[in-house]
């Protein structure tokens, strides 16, 4: 029996780090996040080795589902999900997850606007400090603990308003 395609809240996201049904976290394993969510229309494994769940040689691992992305470290340990490129024509679709509420987050769309347009819909953003990726972005982070990359191509343009170009739940050990 086909499983149904899962539609997930952008919005919701950004507030509670839950992608619907799922809460990632750290002891997630990928046999869980298939069972919630299907299988990735993508897994991507270290090198050309083919995926093996007890074979350490294979990992990282990263189970794509359009262009949401989940990492694994282990078969039992999510690193992060992460986003950095909306696929053809569908942000953030695939065969089995459909984000829904997406506007928000339109790549592209200056920090300033992003700020603006989440305060009008209720929802907090602060700056985060992440070394290493100053000048050329900014990071804002949610309420759900999500990190939103905001970046400039020319840093010699001080004119030059950051862009998102990518969003992050990275999660603890």
């Amino acid at each position: 029996m086909r499983q149904k395609k899962q539609r997930v809240s952008l919005h919701a996201f950004l507030q509670t780090g839950q992608l619907g049904a799922l809460l990632p976290r750290r002891d997630l394993s990928l046999q869980a996040l298939t069972a919630v969510l299907g299988q990735p229309d993508v897994l991507e494994t270290q090198g050309s080795v083919d995926y093996a769940a007890d074979d350490a040689a294979c990992f990282p691992v990263i189970a794509s589902y359009g262009s949401v992305e989940f990492h694994f470290d282990t078969s039992q340990t999510l690193y992060c999900v992460f986003a950095d490129a909306p696929s053809a024509g569908f942000p953030f679709s695939g065969r089995q997850l459909r984000l829904i509420d997406s506007a928000l987050l339109r790549f592209g769309r200056s920090m300033a606007e992003f700020v603006r347009l989440a305060r009008g819909r209720g929802l907090a953003v602060q700056p985060c400090e992440r070394p290493g990726l100053l000048p050329y972005a900014r990071v804002l982070r949610t309420a759900g603990g999500v990190e939103l990359g905001f970046e400039v191509d020319d840093l010699n343009d001080t004119s030059e308003q950051p862009t998102l170009r990518w969003w992050s739940l990275t999660l603890q050990a």
